[in-house]
């Protein structure tokens, strides 16, 4: 994922105080942008973060890192994603009643500046087709295992803003999963191509019990499957950095596809 970013919202830096303050923010965060944060102000290194945080990659810590510099330094994402998320993270701070004046503007002005990049038509078109990508990529190698899936609405826009989470196709596949997820939205009539976050690799005839645990765990956090949808039964409201755990304690690899993180 490129990293880079547009030119800064200003070529002032914040003032001291203000910029302790949003340190402070991303000190106390329990989000992975937190984590994220606090093992680089370690000195953590992207990989020994990812090692730490149990995925296979680096790219979804860079992705991290240009949304703290977004708030930290103005820089907004070139990726509208990133620049939606980083957003949503500016717009949650901002109901917090103890921020200051000084950075209740400065969150403002980026929060509209995120929020008309992240709408960019251009930059979400490139965004997509590389997301499809790399899902086809994925796909072709057809490894056995737990696959999650979402719209690239949902990772723009979280189905449950004030939670973070949003909605993920959490199934299980022993054969082409690209055949399947196509045939699925066909059928359902998904108003955008699916894209492939995760893939937890599982030996081939144990998938079905794999994903019950899944499925189980998530109904016992309550992280709801979605009845909006058409889509059977495997939409649940919950996010990344969850499934991620639940795969950590089976021991399960987490491969990386889409290196967004999505739902907090």
């Amino acid at each position: 994922m490129d990293d880079s970013s547009l030119p800064p919202l200003t070529d002032e830096p914040l003032p001291d105080p203000v910029r302790d303050e949003v340190e402070r923010l991303l000190a106390e965060d329990q989000t992975r942008m937190g984590d994220v944060y606090r093992l680089g102000r370690e000195g953590q290194s992207s990989a020994a973060i990812a090692q730490a945080l149990g995925v296979d990659t680096t790219g979804f810590v860079s992705n991290y890192k240009s949304a703290i510099a977004a708030l930290l330094d103005g820089e907004v994402p070139r990726s509208p994603t990133l620049s939606a998320q980083a957003a949503s993270r500016a717009r949650a701070w901002l109901k917090k009643p103890e921020l200051s004046a000084e950075l209740r503007d400065r969150l403002n002005e980026l929060h509209a500046t995120l929020q008309v990049h992240s709408e960019d038509p251009t930059a979400r078109s490139v965004e997509d087709s590389q997301a499809k990508q790399r899902t086809a990529e994925a796909e072709q190698s057809r490894t056995p295992g737990i696959y999650v899936y979402t719209l690239p609405h949902y990772l723009r826009y979280p189905y449950e803003p004030e939670s973070g989470r949003t909605l993920l196709k959490v199934g299980r596949s022993e054969r082409d999963t690209y055949e399947r997820a196509y045939t699925q939205g066909r059928i359902t009539a998904l108003p955008e191509d699916p894209i492939l976050l995760r893939v937890y690799p599982v030996t081939a005839g144990d998938t079905a019990i794999v994903e019950a645990e899944f499925h189980s765990w998530l109904t016992d956090a309550d992280h709801e499957r979605s009845r909006s949808l058409r889509g059977g039964s495997e939409w649940f409201l919950t996010s990344t950095k969850f499934l991620d755990r639940i795969a950590r304690s089976r021991d399960l690899d987490i491969r990386a596809v889409t290196e967004f993180e999505a739902g907090e």
